[in-house]
């Protein structure tokens, strides 16, 4: 959840991640076609899975992706992935042609040729990974320490495209907090209440409570041409670390007028389009603003 998110800049789903099956013992991680830059290029999703999930190590040098990520095996379309020293399994299913043991091959060339020592074939955890683990304890604790979360939101992601408005979904990790930065059109309700409520709910959400919030809602309507609000989000248990900010942005598009057409590029849904990014419409009256604080 976390490595998918970093580098990238637009999806037809939320981090690239077009759903999650939750299969007994081992979740199906069901993804897009492409991911797209910023500078209007895209690429295969499972290119850009392996370059960002897949561990190896450059001698001196921090290990990066995932660390003891290792690849089980591969079925037809589905990328089998374990973790070095564990039981933990989950499966990568890309779109129907892909072919992973082709993409696998290239990428070890290219680490190889660049110096790279790639580390998702070792059976056990490598001396770069135990290396980095004893270097950088305080880094690793907040990964395990963010785990839940990221856990949890991995097995959800459908409440960003469903219960959203926003048709950009960004997110990186800074310290103990994930921040999420969605960004919704100025023709579009922005609705944060709808989504937080899904993200809460009893039933189906996660056990987070809103510890702290800034609401700009009541600029909609305004000369203002656009605003932010933002909530932090905590575990209700107040011994558990980690915390949650969404930032809700509403105005024009962050990266120019070009944004639908450069989601319809990535195979995005025509009928999410329309309701996040329609072509014209008139401006919206805008949602009510949440009252009181935290709760």
């Amino acid at each position: 959840m976390k490595e998918l998110g970093r580098g990238g800049e637009w999806w037809a789903h939320p981090v690239g991640i077009a759903g999650v099956r939750l299969m007994p013992g081992q979740p199906i991680v069901i993804l897009d076609s492409h991911s797209g830059s910023r500078l209007g290029r895209k690429f295969p999703m499972a290119d850009y899975a392996l370059a960002h999930l897949l561990p190896s190590a450059e001698p001196g040098v921090q290990v990066g992706g995932v660390m003891r990520l290792r690849v089980i095996g591969v079925r037809k379309v589905d990328l089998h992935l374990g973790l070095a020293g564990t039981g933990s399994r989950l499966v990568l299913r890309g779109v129907p042609g892909t072919r992973w043991r082709p993409l696998l091959a290239q990428r070890r060339r290219d680490l190889e040729e660049n110096g790279f020592v790639p580390l998702w074939d070792e059976v056990e955890p490598s001396p770069y990974e135990l290396e980095d683990e004893r270097e950088f304890v305080s880094l690793m604790q907040t990964g395990r320490d963010l785990a839940w979360l990221g856990s949890g939101l991995l097995r959800r992601i459908a409440i960003f495209r469903n219960f959203s408005t926003a048709y950009s979904t960004r997110s990186w990790i800074t310290g103990y907090r994930w921040i999420f930065e969605l960004d919704t059109h100025r023709d579009v309700p922005l609705a944060h209440d709808t989504f937080l409520d899904c993200l809460m709910d009893d039933v189906w959400g996660l056990p987070l409570r809103i510890t702290r919030c800034h609401c700009d809602c009541s600029l909609q309507g305004t000369t203002r041409r656009g605003y932010q609000c933002t909530f932090y989000l905590e575990h209700q248990r107040p011994d558990v670390p980690g915390v949650m900010q969404i930032r809700f942005r509403w105005g024009d598009p962050v990266y120019g007028d070009d944004a639908r057409q450069r989601l319809e590029d990535l195979n995005a849904d025509r009928e999410w389009l329309d309701r996040v990014l329609p072509r014209r419409t008139g401006r919206t009256s805008g949602p009510a603003v949440r009252e009181g604080g935290p709760r």
